[in-house]
């Protein structure tokens, strides 16, 4: 049985791009307000210097990267959805199960998204073209995001 057919058995509908969108940037915003949060008192040691901020915010990427894929794996794991995708009444389900993904797939899933950024996000237009709306990252974790 292919996706499509599955997907309309069970009376899922993939989420449209603009969807994915909005649970995106929320998703960066709270990330980024953890980070800044996190590490506040040395942006308030360098503010007003440009170079000192980006120098500053350069030396914090590894800490972005762990923080993202980890909030990424635990929430679609544990839930199918980050908060954003809550806000956006989105979830992440398997292609096979048609449910929350294991953790070692929401660890693919969150790694393969966290290298398409590295690439100027090229795996996410990839939705455009893909009828179930999947990114690269999806595809290749064998995950589709549906209406919720």
């Amino acid at each position: 049985m292919d996706l499509e057919e599955k997907l309309y058995r069970e009376g899922f509908t993939p989420s449209s791009f603009s969807k994915r969108v909005y649970a995106y940037s929320i998703d960066e915003l709270l990330v980024s307000l953890i980070i800044f949060a996190a590490f506040f008192n040395q942006f308030v040691t360098v503010s007003g210097d440009i170079i000192a901020i980006i120098q500053l915010v350069n030396s914090m990427i590894i800490y972005f990267i762990i923080l993202k894929t980890a909030y990424h794996t635990i929430f679609i794991h544990l839930y199918g959805k980050t908060i954003g995708k809550m806000v956006a009444r989105i979830r992440a389900v398997d292609i096979y199960t048609l449910d929350n993904p294991s953790l070692k797939t929401s660890f693919l899933r969150a790694l393969l998204r966290n290298i398409d950024e590295m690439f100027f996000y090229l795996g996410m237009l990839y939705a455009l073209t893909n009828p179930f709306v999947q990114t690269l990252h999806d595809k290749l974790s064998k995950v589709v995001v549906i209406d919720d």
